[in-house]
Parts: C-alpha cells; structure tokens; sequence
C-alpha cells in the first residue's frame, strides 16, 4: 500500500513540476553605455560593458543574479572610470518573447582610477534599475536604465543564452 501511494506522490511531484515550468537560466552580455556627457565637447558618453546572469525562471517570472564590468564616465571629468556592478533583477516575461526588468545594482569602482572622494561618481551606491527586452531563441536583447538621484547609465545589451 505505501509503494503505490509513494509512487503517485511522485508522478504527482514530477507532473507539477514540469507544468510549473521550471528553468535555471546563464548567459553571457555584453552592450554599450549611454551617459549624458561632462566634457563640454560632447553631448553623450558611449562606453561599454560585459559580463553573465545567472537565475532561475519559473513560467513567466524570473529573479536573477548579475555581475558586469562595465566603463562609465567620470563624473567629473578625465579619464572614464571601470566599475564592478553586481545585480539583483527580477525579470517578468510576456508572450514567452517580451520581459520587462526590475532590480538593484550596487556598483562599485573596480581599478585604481584617480576619482575624488565624496563626487558624483557612483561607489558603493545603490542604484534602481528598469528596462525592456526581447528574447529570440538564445539571443535576448534589452535596454536598461540604472538611475540614482543626478547619475543615470541607459544600457544597451545583448546578450547569449546557454
């Protein structure tokens, strides 16, 4: 009686499972930066980023882990400054292509650049982060915008699926 009764539990178990629907998703990404420039020559600072995601998708909503490396502009001039951005982004999907993104990024300065203390530069900072995107088989393409208070990064991002 209990082998049976064991049995259906975990046809059950394995039944809901699959129809839960169920994913660990990684990839890679990689994108351009779009920032409102400092230098009185130009109107927008074009830099750029990598890096991988990781997280787990279950049907049409997924929380997942981020870790870029990415060049921003120096908030106050001179050279452009390499930050390590890690990210916590929940990801609701529409229609199986479509997702919008919601998170927090905490960047925080990845060389030894010459930023003063106490600037507009970002670190250690939290910051919110809102975007769009389209999946298309292993290719997802997105745009985010990362914002806190006067600094503001849009992110231009593709990325690969494994």
């Amino acid at each position: 009686m209990k082998k049976p009764a064991f049995i259906v539990l975990m046809l059950l178990c394995a039944m809901s499972a699959r129809s839960f629907g169920q994913s660990f998703d990684w990839n890679l990404r990689g994108g351009l930066n779009l920032m409102a420039s400092k230098n009185p020559d130009k109107d927008i600072s074009l830099l750029w980023h990598v890096g991988g995601e990781a997280g787990i998708r279950i049907t049409s909503f997924g929380i997942y882990g981020e870790l870029l490396y990415s060049m921003n502009e120096n908030q106050d001039g001179g050279d452009p400054v390499a930050y390590f951005v890690p990210s916590i982004i929940g990801k609701g999907y529409w229609r199986r292509s479509f997702f919008v993104e919601f998170g927090a990024s905490f960047p925080f300065i990845a060389d030894d650049s010459e930023v003063i203390e106490n600037t507009l530069n970002p670190d250690g900072k939290v910051f919110l982060a809102a975007g769009l995107g389209v999946n298309v088989s292993k290719l997802e393409i997105s745009m985010r915008s990362t914002a806190s208070q006067s600094y503001g990064v849009i992110q231009l991002t593709a990325s690969v699926s494994f």
